[in-house]
């Protein structure tokens, strides 16, 4: 795989660590680490060291995921890509390298701890792709707070945080996820762009969850119409509403938990 850029990598590598928890070459996890704090990552012109670079600086990022959709703009596509290479990693376990949890924690910076006009300055897909974090994130039920460094240049200078939140723990980021799915789950109007799989696969390990299992039968009623996708990417859609419908029928609670 060493002719594969960073985004390809971690999305080839995505359905071993999903399924099985691990990758048949380790040492493909160390080309994804050295991809971190390198210019055409997000937020790197703000200040942030920690966000994993997929695309150079004067690239135009661009890219479908495997679901079928695609960002609609360069900067949500530098996120969506930082946020795959996240989840892949914390999915093998390497949530024990702090690398990975300073990856993690500017992912949340960047999108569930921002407020404004709009509450969080993410399009509606990159948030339902970042919820895979906190799923993934093994400190979900702490009230540990998140190591966020509150004087990086990009916070004190867009505008885009609550000077006076700055003690977030990896709990209040799984509510704020839970209350944002909730939010779109009843509304396909709050959720334009994105596919209610995307949507429906990380809720699915949250299942344990009132909010989630509400969600989850919202969603199961929903439908994608209008929004074609390749033949591939309906296939992955397919693959998760055949989960969705075992959770439905009683078999997959257990099998969903993490």
């Amino acid at each position: 795989m060493s002719d594969l850029g960073i985004l390809e990598l971690a999305l080839r590598l995505w359905p071993q660590a999903r399924d099985r928890g691990v990758v048949d070459q380790p040492d493909d996890l160390d080309r994804l680490l050295d991809a971190i704090g390198r210019p055409g990552a997000p937020g790197y012109e703000g200040g942030l060291r920690n966000t994993f670079a997929c695309f150079t600086p004067d690239e135009v990022a661009d890219f479908a995921l495997p679901t079928g959709e695609r960002p609609d703009s360069d900067a949500s596509a530098r996120f969506i890509a930082h946020v795959l290479v996240t989840r892949t990693l914390l999915t093998v376990g390497l949530s024990v390298d702090e690398r990975v949890t300073a990856a993690m924690t500017e992912a949340h910076l960047l999108s569930w701890l921002t407020v404004g006009d709009s509450q969080y300055h993410q399009t509606p897909l990159a948030l339902a792709t970042a919820a895979w974090l906190p799923v993934l994130d093994p400190l979900s039920n702490s009230d540990r707070p998140l190591a966020v460094d509150w004087s990086a240049e990009c916070v004190t200078s867009w505008g885009w945080w609550d000077p006076d939140e700055q003690l977030v723990s990896h709990y209040d980021v799984r509510e704020r996820v839970l209350d944002w799915i909730g939010y779109v789950a009843h509304d396909r109007s709050r959720r334009l762009g994105v596919s209610r799989w995307t949507i429906v696969e990380p809720l699915l390990r949250l299942e344990r969850d009132s909010r989630a299992r509400l969600a989850l039968s919202q969603l199961s009623e929903g439908d994608d119409v209008g929004e074609r996708a390749p033949a591939m990417a309906m296939l992955e859609r397919n693959r998760i509403a055949e989960q969705l419908r075992s959770y439905l029928d009683g078999g997959a609670s257990h099998a969903m938990r993490v």
